[in-house]
């Protein structure tokens, strides 16, 4: 009888670290394998954070095309409000404002969408999809929080990660990135 209680309690075990979403390590050095659409057109996409703390810098590079980085404020990185338009992005450092991001949402953004299941961005008000789409990165669910604007024209994966919401897949955007493969 303890032999099968301890088999049973070893199988539910085994099931529930099997069933538990995961979150990617980030930090300095970070690539994130991703797939790029632009207008319809699909590219490979590599992005690297350089910086994970405020200043952040998040560099990018596609082949053929060149290479840059991103680069967010302090203040950016904790109460920004808007998404930084790029549908092709300029070669080299690109400087943002104070208001805005580039592959993540602020701090304070990720604190309003968990205590509110809502936020606004980029002027539009976004709100928890349900039942959300799950979010897959290398065969695996990742703990993320689907999202989707008012009008359903847009929507958003963001990693649950206070100290650093990435954005992990995007769909309605004049760019939409997905993010493949963590490394």
């Amino acid at each position: 009888m303890k032999k099968i209680i301890l088999s049973l309690v070893a199988i539910v075990l085994s099931l529930a670290t099997y069933a538990q979403k995961t979150l990617p390590e980030l930090k300095v050095g970070t690539a994130l394998h991703c797939s790029a659409y632009v207008q319809g057109q699909e590219f490979p996409l590599l992005l690297t954070l350089k910086s994970i703390s405020g200043p952040v810098s998040i560099g990018w590079a596609v082949d053929g095309y060149g290479d840059g980085t991103f680069e967010m404020t302090t203040k950016a990185f904790e109460s920004a409000t808007k998404l930084a338009a790029v549908s092709q992005p300029a070669l080299g450092a690109t400087k943002l404002g104070d208001d805005e991001t580039f592959g993540i949402i602020s701090k304070a953004a990720y604190k309003t969408l968990a205590d509110k299941k809502a936020l606004t961005y980029s002027g539009l008000n976004f709100k928890i999809k349900s039942p959300a789409t799950a979010m897959k990165i290398g065969g695996k669910e990742v703990d993320a929080t689907h999202i989707v604007s008012e009008d359903g024209k847009i929507e958003l994966w963001i990693l649950n990660n206070a100290s650093f919401p990435l954005i992990l897949q995007s769909a309605g955007l004049p760019t939409d990135i997905v993010v493949a493969e963590v490394k």
